[in-house]
């Protein structure tokens, strides 16, 4: 019974205490910064979350601000190709590989170069980018109803559907994007070192003004961390 207190205790300090996220933003094509600072303060006005930033661009050498990942529950990234510098790369993979929490959108599927982004994308986020498909209407199924990362998510649509190869063992696929002639997964779920990953391969400027999309990530961010999804938001 005491025992029974004690994770009863630690549990709900987890669950209590503020969420921490580090957004490494940098990817020009699809305003990752405009798309995530709006993202950003919405989800600290409604749910019982802080964010900081390290605010780049496509291949970028050196981010502000990184260090304070080191701080950070969740890493966010939405960047493209960057070109870090080895004091920064290092400080980034050191946070999968303490099998921390991940949540990825588009472009992390490439954030960055040669080796680091085959482990990230091939192995950390599960994936395998392939390139994508011309602009034109994705309709975006659901493949996994009872996800805790789909939940009070209704499917929407998109307007840009990238290519994934085979993805790696052991990933959840949530979503699939269709575009008449030609069908990939977009949204899956994987574990690297103990931790858990997400990613989704949506998230042109027009998903973020959707609150189905929305919803997804803020589900994404609290499962990512092993922590109840909160179903009140804040007033």
């Amino acid at each position: 019974f005491i025992l029974w207190l004690t994770l009863f205790a630690v549990a709900s300090f987890v669950n209590a205490a503020t969420l921490k996220i580090h957004i490494i933003s940098g990817a020009k094509e699809y305003q990752s910064e405009a798309s995530m600072k709006v993202f950003s303060a919405w989800m600290e006005k409604h749910y019982d979350a802080k964010f900081t930033a390290s605010w780049g661009h496509d291949g970028i050498e050196k981010l502000p601000n990184l260090e304070a990942l080191a701080q950070a529950d969740v890493m966010f990234v939405f960047a493209r190709r960057m070109k870090l510098i080895e004091p920064q790369m290092k400080l980034v993979r050191a946070h999968w590989e303490k099998g921390k929490p991940i949540v990825g959108v588009r472009t992390a599927s490439h954030a960055f170069q040669k080796a680091d982004n085959e482990i990230f994308d091939r192995q950390v986020m599960g994936g395998n980018y392939q390139g994508h498909f011309s602009d034109e209407p994705v309709k975006v199924t659901h493949l996994v109803k009872n996800h805790p990362v789909l939940r009070g998510v209704k499917v929407f649509p998109s307007g840009k559907l990238y290519k994934a190869g085979p993805l790696a063992k052991g990933t959840t696929v949530l979503q699939q994007g269709d575009i008449g002639t030609d069908n990939q997964n977009v949204t899956w779920v994987n574990t690297w070192k103990g931790g858990r990953t997400f990613y989704t391969s949506l998230g042109i400027p027009k998903d973020f003004e959707k609150k189905d999309f929305k919803q997804m990530l803020v589900n994404a961010i609290y499962w990512t961390d092993d922590r109840r999804i909160p179903t009140v938001k804040k007033k």
